[in-house]
């Protein structure tokens, strides 16, 4: 069998023990991360040696050429590149947002070390820390410069005794790939759960597509159009590259096996020279470091963002985001994303689903950027070596093939993803899977206030809770996360967390009634609840007509804006230059002494709830001043919205819980119960769940034929 079958082998194998053992696996991935190193062994040498001895063969003239053709050949092909990925997002059906997808606590991404990453200051430093353009312009240095040394003839030939040395080094490991595809498809297979894909169908579906017609035809046949090579044997002699790139989702570590593969190509055609070997060797090498076609397809998720989120894009902005898009991606993608996703004004909590998506279709962008530096080397070398024809004939039928092929695949996609993607729920439905973590004791929950009943003594609320045996709880029906209605009517949050562990711990029952803040004094004096548990913060206009526990939270003091102005509210000095700026803030006074001080001349709008901020008062405030935990929620529901701390200082409300005046008893055991529930971790674990984004990180162990079918463990 052929090492390319041993490798189909492997990976349907591995896949085969992903789907059947599902997560007893994962510690496969250990086995090949081990075989993914063990490949990256001789990569980084072979840059070095490939380039300084390819370059050192070559004559200035020969040199001056490579870079002008070959650039010539790497435009040609981000050309074809961007016209299918544009043309590809033509698929995408006429309905909103196939869905939402959002985090508490986004990922701050920290800008590269341009200097370090491009300036191998020190050589050594760059080798061990894997930094490829410094490696590369060091070795680029070096080559030229060895094409002026007179005795250059006794010295390249170490250089090439290396580069056979670590050729051999480098196919005797490949021998192992089969073993080690096997443990990274079963490690992927049996921990990739269906949820992760189905979220974004439409993106994984057309990604993947298109991949697909690069792969198997677009790029192949342009080889086979300009270098009289068959498309058949294009697709055989690099197969192995490509399936192995594919499989370890890594590019880089099939360096040495593409640039082998090319010169025996070229070797089987009667196309080998000396200089298309030096050729290879440079081209292979360089290559790595421009966006590639794996690069590239980032733009496509770029268009999905927008086209997710009901962000119409202009021809102007398509023929921007293309040269953006191109030259940032000459950094690295997690960079380039979240700054084209902001050029268009696209919610940056996009980038989150980007990161997502990348477990599946990373696999797919590896392959195309091997196919990417095997078309350029090709092609580049002939194209140096004056061998490439250019047939009118044969071009034209391979683009009127390419884009007739092109247009086929969006017409199909269009077709099934009108039939088979639902109209996505409405954004009161959002979060709808979210629940307590459990319900511990029985609970009733009013959707409006019932009438007053019996006061007790002043001083004798506690003892008459124990003697009713129920804890009557006020909460806010729109306070995500802290208390709010799921679509299927339950009453969860934070707080109700909160209050079923307390009423767990006095052993009662509890009864749930809403409020509203002007009415809180009044329901808690006159019996209507015991406690109002709602992430109420500790404010001196709340704490007249109330009494309150110790505080149990410290909320961030935060700006909720729409996501593409987050820059124009990073300090009161940016908001200040605001021409007419309003403020919309939760019916408290409160603040506004304090933010006219800073803001002067600025517009304060009271909203009964912050719901109310993203839908008949949205056009009014350009900001809502509230919590970051209160703001991140929003922003799942809201996702064109984003939370902008308050960093002039930084400013913490203490959330607390309001009772009844003149109980000092019950304020003492409600702070000491809160005390408690800090020392032992549960606020730390609830925090996390419901403002952190934790509820996103439950899953239930993911299906397998062992568990699910066979029933052999739990």
């Amino acid at each position: 069998m052929t090492l390319s079958g041993r490798i189909f082998v492997g990976l349907f194998a591995g896949i085969a023990t992903g789907l059947f053992f599902g997560e007893l696996v994962a510690d496969l991935k250990i086995v090949g991360d081990i075989f993914i190193k063990l490949l990256q062994i001789t990569v980084l040498p072979y840059i070095v040696v490939s380039l300084i001895a390819g370059f050192g063969r070559m004559e200035l003239e020969q040199a001056r050429r490579l870079a002008v053709r070959g650039g010539g050949v790497l435009l040609l092909i981000w050309a074809i590149a961007l016209l299918m990925i544009f043309g590809a997002s033509l698929a995408f059906p006429d309905m909103s947002a196939a869905g939402f997808f959002g985090t508490a606590a986004p990922m701050a991404q920290e800008p590269p070390d341009l200097m370090e990453l491009y300036l191998p200051a020190n050589i050594f430093y760059s080798l061990s820390q894997n930094l490829v353009p410094a490696v590369v312009l060091f070795s680029l240095l070096v080559g030229v410069a060895m094409i002026t040394v007179e005795d250059k003839d006794s010295v390249l030939p170490i250089f090439d005794s290396m580069a056979a040395a670590l050729a051999a080094i480098n196919n005797l490991i490949v021998q192992l790939t089969p073993y080690g595809i096997f443990a990274v498809a079963a490690a992927a297979a049996g921990t990739l759960t269906v949820e992760e894909v189905a979220r974004v169908q439409v993106y994984l579906v057309t990604y993947i597509s298109l991949a697909l017609f690069i792969t198997f035809w677009a790029f192949p046949a342009l080889v086979a159009a300009l270098c009289d090579v068959p498309y058949h044997e294009v697709l055989r002699s690099f197969r192995d590259p490509l399936v192995t790139a594919f499989a370890t989702g890594n590019q880089f570590v099939v360096l040495p096996q593409i640039a082998e593969n090319c010169k025996a190509l070229l070797q089987r055609h009667n196309l080998r020279s000396q200089e298309t070997d030096s050729a290879v060797d440079v081209i292979v090498p360089v290559s790595f470091n421009f966006p590639s076609l794996g690069k590239l397809l980032v733009l496509l998720f770029v268009l999905f963002s927008a086209w997710f989120t009901d962000r119409d894009i202009s021809l102007p902005e398509q023929v921007s985001l293309a040269f953006n898009g191109l030259f940032s991606l000459f950094g690295s993608i997690n960079v380039a994303v979240p700054y084209l996703l902001e050029t268009l004004k696209v919610p940056s909590d996009m980038f989150q689903l980007f990161l997502v998506t990348g477990i599946v279709v990373g696999r797919f962008g590896a392959m195309l950027a091997a196919l990417h530096i095997v078309v350029i080397s090709v092609v580049g070398a002939l194209a140096l070596a004056g061998k490439v024809h250019l047939q009118p004939r044969l071009l034209t039928r391979y683009l009127a093939l390419t884009f007739g092929g092109l247009l086929l695949l969006v017409l199909v996609l269009r077709a099934y993803f009108m039939l088979f993607v639902p109209e996505p729920p409405p954004r009161e439905e959002v979060l709808a899977d979210i629940h307590l973590m459990e319900e511990r004791v029985p609970a009733r929950v009013y959707d409006s206030v019932p009438p007053a009943q019996g006061i007790p003594a002043a001083g004798a609320r506690l003892q008459h809770i124990l003697d009713e045996g129920v804890l009557t709880v006020g909460y806010r029906p729109k306070n995500l996360p802290c208390s709010f209605i799921s679509p299927d009517g339950s009453l969860v949050g934070f707080d109700v967390e909160m209050a079923h562990i307390l009423a767990e711990d006095m052993k009662v029952e509890l009864e749930f009634v809403p409020f509203e803040f002007d009415t809180l004094g009044q329901m808690l004096s006159n019996g209507q609840m015991d406690i109002a548990m709602s992430c109420v913060a500790l404010l001196p206009d709340r704490n007249i007509a109330s009494s309150f526990s110790a505080p149990y939270l410290d909320l961030n003091l935060s700006m909720i804006v729409l996501d593409h102005r987050k820059s124009e509210f990073e300090s009161f000095a940016r908001m200040r230059e605001i021409e007419d700026l309003s403020i919309a803030m939760i019916s408290t006074d409160y603040f506004r002494r304090h933010a006219t001080r800073a803001l002067p001349d600025t517009e304060f709008v009271y909203l009964d709830s912050a719901e109310a901020f993203f839908t008949s008062h949205a056009g009014r405030a350009d900001a809502l001043l509230l919590s970051a935990e209160e703001g991140a929620a929003y922003s799942y529901r809201y996702p064109e919205y984003t939370v902008v701390p308050v960093t002039e200082p930084a400013v913490k409300l203490p959330a607390a819980y309001p009772l009844p005046l003149d109980e000092l008893q019950m304020r003492e055991f409600v702070s000491n119960w809160i005390a408690l529930q800090r020392r032992n971790g549960t606020i730390d674990g609830l925090y996390n769940y419901w403002m952190m984004g934790g509820a996103e990180e439950v899953q239930t162990p993911r299906w397998s034929v062992i568990r699910n079918v066979l029933g052999w463990v739990d």
